[in-house]
């Protein structure tokens, strides 16, 4: 699980380290982290390269309100025209053998694929969450409700995704979800029911793209 710096308070740590919940979160600076970055912001002697360099340092650090010493990694980076260098942290529980500095880094920076899928969905699928229990439903009703509505845009998420990578497979063309949407999944469409089969009639909008969806869906599976 990757956490977003808002969210590394020590309850939420020791609820996914009491599940056995693998995390991955970037902490908030402040004095207690930069005294313990502060040996390490030293650049190396001679004329720096002319590419900017980054360096990841596997620490221990136990804040205040931490019970014991967490797994942290500092990442020390230059940037271009800044006289000082540039750190944060990064707090974890993966295995240290496992999963070097340079490794955990690269996970981290594995977010922006899931903001934008996230993104993707709520634009594409028009996701609504409820946040108030007004009425006869209790906070637990609501939650509740909530999770459903969620798990059903997620699944429709999984399934235009699937779609969108067959079609971009066969038509070698960009495709985003909503282009997905409108133009290939909103065409008119008739169901006849004969004995035990259903059969679908498509419109003639659906015969610009259709037939490339239908040639490449039993490559679906290896897709998605």
């Amino acid at each position: 699980m990757r956490i977003d710096a808002g969210f590394t308070d020590n309850d939420t740590l020791e609820a996914l380290e009491d599940r056995d919940i693998e995390y991955l979160g970037r902490l908030r600076s402040h004095t207690g982290l930069q005294k313990l970055a502060a040996p390490y912001l030293k650049r190396p002697r001679g004329r720096p390269p002319e590419q900017p360099r980054e360096w990841c340092h596997a620490l221990e650090y136990q804040a205040g309100s931490w019970p014991s010493p967490r797994r942290v990694v500092l990442v020390v980076q230059e940037r271009p025209d800044d006289l000082l260098l540039h750190a944060f942290f990064l707090v974890t529980n993966l295995s240290k053998s496992d999963w070097p500095p340079e490794k955990v880094l690269a996970l981290y920076r594995q977010r922006g694929s899931a903001e934008a899928h996230m993104g993707e969905v709520k634009s594409a699928l028009d996701v609504h969450l409820s946040s108030t229990d007004r009425g006869a439903s209790s906070v637990q009703d609501v939650m509740a409700r909530n999770e459903v509505s969620l798990q059903l845009s997620l699944y429709g998420y999984q399934v235009l995704h699937g779609l969108r990578c067959l079609l971009e497979r066969q038509t070698r063309q960009g495709w985003s979800l909503r282009r997905m949407r409108e133009q290939v999944l909103k065409v008119a469409a008739t169901l006849a029911v004969h004995a035990r089969r259903i059969t679908v009639h498509l419109g003639d909008a659906a015969d610009k793209w259709w037939p490339s969806l239908l040639k490449g869906l039993p490559r679906l599976t290896a897709l998605t």
